[in-house]
Protein backbone atom coordinates (compact mmCIF):
# COMPACT_ATOMS: atom_id res chain seq x y z
CA UNK A 1 0.00 0.00 0.00
CA UNK A 2 1.15 3.48 -0.68
CA UNK A 3 1.50 5.26 2.39
CA UNK A 4 2.27 8.78 0.76
CA UNK A 5 0.08 11.48 1.92
CA UNK A 6 -0.82 14.97 0.15
CA UNK A 7 -2.19 17.95 2.46
CA UNK A 8 -3.27 21.29 1.06
CA UNK A 9 -3.02 24.04 3.64
CA UNK A 10 -3.23 27.70 3.25
CA UNK A 11 -3.97 30.90 5.58
CA UNK A 12 -4.09 34.53 5.39
CA UNK A 13 -0.08 35.29 6.51
CA UNK A 14 2.85 33.22 7.35
CA UNK A 15 6.08 33.57 8.96
CA UNK A 16 9.19 31.11 8.28
CA UNK A 17 11.65 32.91 10.47
CA UNK A 18 15.08 32.80 8.82
CA UNK A 19 17.88 31.87 11.58
CA UNK A 20 20.31 34.24 10.91
CA UNK A 21 18.03 36.94 11.59
CA UNK A 22 18.83 37.94 15.42
CA UNK A 23 15.93 40.28 16.77
CA UNK A 24 13.90 41.19 14.02
CA UNK A 25 11.24 38.34 12.15
CA UNK A 26 12.32 37.80 8.10
CA UNK A 27 10.80 34.76 6.67
CA UNK A 28 11.94 32.74 4.29
CA UNK A 29 9.98 33.07 1.04
CA UNK A 30 8.29 29.96 1.44
CA UNK A 31 7.72 26.81 3.86
CA UNK A 32 10.60 25.21 5.15
CA UNK A 33 10.29 21.36 5.63
CA UNK A 34 10.41 21.36 9.22
CA UNK A 35 7.48 23.57 9.57
CA UNK A 36 5.60 21.08 6.95
CA UNK A 37 6.55 18.67 9.23
CA UNK A 38 4.83 20.41 12.16
CA UNK A 39 1.94 20.98 10.40
CA UNK A 40 1.49 17.22 9.98
CA UNK A 41 2.08 16.44 13.16
CA UNK A 42 0.07 18.84 14.55
CA UNK A 43 -3.00 16.29 12.41
CA UNK A 44 -1.31 13.25 13.91
CA UNK A 45 2.09 12.49 15.72
CA UNK A 46 3.39 9.44 17.51
CA UNK A 47 6.54 8.62 18.62
CA UNK A 48 6.13 5.28 16.84
CA UNK A 49 6.80 6.75 13.12
CA UNK A 50 7.77 9.98 11.83
CA UNK A 51 7.30 12.06 8.96
CA UNK A 52 9.92 12.88 5.80
CA UNK A 53 8.59 15.40 3.50
CA UNK A 54 9.10 14.62 -0.33
CA UNK A 55 7.75 17.73 -2.03
CA UNK A 56 6.03 21.10 -1.44
CA UNK A 57 4.25 22.78 -4.27
CA UNK A 58 3.76 26.69 -4.00
CA UNK A 59 0.22 27.19 -5.55
CA UNK A 60 0.03 31.27 -4.96
CA UNK A 61 2.69 34.21 -5.84
CA UNK A 62 5.12 35.15 -3.01
CA UNK A 63 4.49 37.99 -1.57
CA UNK A 64 5.64 39.56 1.30
CA UNK A 65 4.10 42.04 4.35
CA UNK A 66 5.96 44.10 6.39
CA UNK A 67 4.61 45.18 9.91
CA UNK A 68 5.59 45.60 13.23
CA UNK A 69 3.71 43.59 16.56
CA UNK A 70 4.24 43.99 20.25
CA UNK A 71 5.89 41.16 21.83
CA UNK A 72 7.37 40.72 25.29
CA UNK A 73 11.02 39.92 26.15
CA UNK A 74 10.74 37.14 28.52
CA UNK A 75 9.03 33.60 28.92
CA UNK A 76 7.75 31.84 31.35
CA UNK A 77 9.65 29.28 32.98
CA UNK A 78 9.23 25.46 32.17
CA UNK A 79 10.01 24.70 36.08
CA UNK A 80 6.62 25.31 37.45
CA UNK A 81 7.58 28.96 38.64
CA UNK A 82 4.28 31.51 39.10
CA UNK A 83 5.76 34.24 38.58
CA UNK A 84 4.01 36.53 36.09
CA UNK A 85 5.08 38.74 32.99
CA UNK A 86 3.86 42.06 33.68
CA UNK A 87 3.20 43.34 29.85
CA UNK A 88 4.03 46.73 30.52
CA UNK A 89 7.53 46.09 31.67
CA UNK A 90 8.53 44.14 29.15
CA UNK A 91 6.86 44.88 25.85
CA UNK A 92 8.88 45.72 23.05
CA UNK A 93 8.16 46.37 19.19
CA UNK A 94 9.57 44.62 16.58
CA UNK A 95 9.73 44.04 13.01
CA UNK A 96 8.14 41.20 10.70
CA UNK A 97 8.16 40.58 7.28
CA UNK A 98 6.32 38.02 6.70
CA UNK A 99 4.37 36.24 3.71
CA UNK A 100 0.66 36.80 2.25
CA UNK A 101 -1.85 34.88 1.41
CA UNK A 102 0.06 31.72 1.49
CA UNK A 103 -1.13 28.09 -0.22
CA UNK A 104 1.17 24.81 -0.11
CA UNK A 105 0.49 21.22 -1.35
CA UNK A 106 2.69 18.70 1.16
CA UNK A 107 3.64 15.45 -0.15
CA UNK A 108 5.07 13.43 2.88
CA UNK A 109 5.38 9.56 3.40
CA UNK A 110 5.63 8.09 6.88
CA UNK A 111 8.39 5.47 8.42
CA UNK A 112 8.61 3.61 11.49
CA UNK A 113 10.72 4.39 14.61
CA UNK A 114 12.31 1.83 16.94
CA UNK A 115 9.58 2.78 19.77
CA UNK A 116 7.47 1.13 17.32
CA UNK A 117 5.61 -2.06 18.61
CA UNK A 118 7.27 -1.31 21.84
CA UNK A 119 5.83 -0.45 25.02
CA UNK A 120 4.42 2.21 25.31
CA UNK A 121 4.05 5.47 27.94
CA UNK A 122 1.09 7.08 27.59
CA UNK A 123 -2.06 4.96 26.48
CA UNK A 124 -3.72 4.87 23.01
CA UNK A 125 -5.70 8.25 21.60
CA UNK A 126 -9.53 7.06 21.14
CA UNK A 127 -9.02 6.73 17.63
CA UNK A 128 -6.65 4.30 17.37
CA UNK A 129 -7.50 0.97 17.63
CA UNK A 130 -5.26 -2.60 19.19
CA UNK A 131 -3.73 -3.73 16.03
CA UNK A 132 -0.06 -3.53 15.96
CA UNK A 133 1.84 -0.43 14.76
CA UNK A 134 2.08 -0.38 10.63
CA UNK A 135 2.00 2.47 8.63
CA UNK A 136 -1.20 1.44 6.80
CA UNK A 137 -2.63 1.93 10.33
CA UNK A 138 -1.30 5.51 11.08
CA UNK A 139 -1.80 6.44 7.43
CA UNK A 140 -5.27 5.60 7.91
CA UNK A 141 -5.45 7.38 11.39
CA UNK A 142 -4.28 10.33 9.22
CA UNK A 143 -6.91 10.50 6.67
CA UNK A 144 -9.92 10.10 8.77
CA UNK A 145 -8.33 12.99 10.76
CA UNK A 146 -7.35 14.99 7.57
CA UNK A 147 -10.77 14.64 6.75
CA UNK A 148 -12.84 15.56 9.46
CA UNK A 149 -10.51 18.97 10.11
CA UNK A 150 -9.51 17.02 13.28
CA UNK A 151 -6.10 17.86 15.12
CA UNK A 152 -4.13 17.56 17.98
CA UNK A 153 -3.28 21.21 18.32
CA UNK A 154 -4.08 24.05 15.45
CA UNK A 155 -1.79 23.57 12.94
CA UNK A 156 0.56 27.50 12.17
CA UNK A 157 2.59 28.99 9.49
CA UNK A 158 5.39 29.58 12.22
CA UNK A 159 4.19 31.58 14.61
CA UNK A 160 0.40 31.19 16.66
CA UNK A 161 -0.97 33.92 15.36
CA UNK A 162 -0.60 32.44 11.63
CA UNK A 163 -3.21 29.62 11.90
CA UNK A 164 -3.49 26.74 8.89
CA UNK A 165 -6.01 25.77 7.24
CA UNK A 166 -5.65 22.42 5.52
CA UNK A 167 -7.47 19.98 3.70
CA UNK A 168 -6.65 16.38 2.16
CA UNK A 169 -5.56 15.97 -1.47
CA UNK A 170 -4.08 14.12 -4.53
CA UNK A 171 -0.53 14.40 -6.80
CA UNK A 172 -2.48 15.92 -9.26
CA UNK A 173 -2.68 19.33 -6.35
CA UNK A 174 1.39 19.64 -6.63
CA UNK A 175 1.13 20.31 -10.33
CA UNK A 176 1.21 24.31 -10.14
CA UNK A 177 -0.19 26.90 -13.02
CA UNK A 178 2.54 28.15 -15.07
CA UNK A 179 3.19 32.06 -14.24
CA UNK A 180 2.71 31.91 -10.72
CA UNK A 181 6.39 32.10 -9.52
CA UNK A 182 9.67 31.63 -11.69
CA UNK A 183 11.98 28.78 -11.32
CA UNK A 184 14.59 29.98 -8.94
CA UNK A 185 17.16 28.87 -6.75
CA UNK A 186 16.38 29.85 -3.27
CA UNK A 187 19.94 29.21 -1.48
CA UNK A 188 20.74 27.37 1.44
CA UNK A 189 16.81 27.49 3.84
CA UNK A 190 16.49 25.50 6.76
CA UNK A 191 15.65 21.78 6.55
CA UNK A 192 14.78 21.49 10.23
CA UNK A 193 16.53 21.25 13.83
CA UNK A 194 16.21 17.54 14.67
CA UNK A 195 18.64 14.76 13.22
CA UNK A 196 15.25 12.96 11.68
CA UNK A 197 17.86 10.13 10.51
CA UNK A 198 18.44 8.79 13.96
CA UNK A 199 15.45 7.77 16.08
CA UNK A 200 18.02 6.63 18.27
CA UNK A 201 17.59 3.00 21.28
CA UNK A 202 14.70 2.24 22.54
CA UNK A 203 14.51 2.49 26.22
CA UNK A 204 11.64 2.11 28.06
CA UNK A 205 9.74 5.00 29.50
CA UNK A 206 12.00 7.34 27.96
CA UNK A 207 12.37 9.22 24.97
CA UNK A 208 15.42 11.74 23.67
CA UNK A 209 15.41 14.20 21.39
CA UNK A 210 18.47 14.57 19.37
CA UNK A 211 18.64 18.55 17.80
CA UNK A 212 21.04 19.36 15.03
CA UNK A 213 20.22 22.17 12.82
CA UNK A 214 20.56 21.22 9.24
CA UNK A 215 19.89 23.06 6.07
CA UNK A 216 19.34 22.04 2.27
CA UNK A 217 20.24 23.20 -1.13
CA UNK A 218 16.53 24.99 -2.40
CA UNK A 219 15.28 25.43 -5.62
CA UNK A 220 11.79 26.02 -6.91
CA UNK A 221 10.84 24.13 -10.14
CA UNK A 222 7.54 24.16 -12.31
CA UNK A 223 6.10 25.49 -8.64
CA UNK A 224 7.32 22.51 -6.81
CA UNK A 225 10.55 21.89 -4.21
CA UNK A 226 12.03 18.46 -4.56
CA UNK A 227 13.10 18.23 -0.76
CA UNK A 228 13.58 14.93 -1.47
CA UNK A 229 16.22 14.79 -3.85
CA UNK A 230 17.80 18.30 -2.43
CA UNK A 231 21.36 17.96 -0.88
CA UNK A 232 20.83 17.83 2.91
CA UNK A 233 24.24 20.05 4.71
CA UNK A 234 24.52 19.66 8.96
CA UNK A 235 25.93 22.58 10.60
CA UNK A 236 28.77 19.80 11.62
CA UNK A 237 29.67 20.46 8.33
CA UNK A 238 30.94 23.73 8.89
CA UNK A 239 28.22 25.91 7.55
CA UNK A 240 27.84 29.14 9.27
CA UNK A 241 25.08 31.16 9.53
Amino acid sequence: MNTTIYLRTWGDLACFTRPEMKVERVSYPIITPGAARGILEAILYKPQFRWKIRRIAVRRPIRFISFRRNEVKSKLSSRGETRPIIVEDDRTQRNTLALRDVEYVIEASMELTTYANQERRRPRCHDEDESPDSLVKYLCMFNRRAEKGQCFVQPCFGCREFPASFEPADESALTVADGINPDSDLGLMLYDVFDLNVSGDYTPGKVEARPRISLFEARLKDGVVDVGNSRIISMEQGVKL
